[in-house]
């Protein structure tokens, strides 16, 4: 009987080691899962800066060409007027003196 009983409580001690090593198994999956989570999103978020770093240096890249591109357009038209006004200022002045001076009279 008392050996029965000595073999009840061994099992029911194994049993109980079995227990606590689930539990800190659990708890060790657990923890694990965290820590993987963390780092999944980490390693997002650092894609994701990297991605948006390569976006901004393309966007960048590409207002700055457009805006030497306006810049030129602008001196082109610029230097045409001044072509223009160096060949016709004369005229032009002579003109409006001659249209302002005709409505005086």
């Amino acid at each position: 009987m008392e050996d029965m009983i000595a073999k009840i409580v061994e099992m029911d001690k194994k049993a109980r080691e079995l227990n606590d090593k689930a539990q800190k198994t659990k708890i060790d999956y657990e923890h694990n899962i965290v820590l993987t989570k963390e780092k999944i999103k980490t390693d997002y978020l650092e894609r994701a800066k990297k991605r948006i770093a390569i976006n901004q240096q393309t966007a960048q890249k590409r207002a700055d060409e457009k805006l030497s591109a306006i810049h030129q357009k602008n001196q082109a038209i610029a230097r045409r007027l001044e072509e223009c006004y160096e060949q016709n200022g004369d005229k032009w002045v002579a003109e409006i003196v001659g249209r302002v001076l005709d409505n005086e009279q």
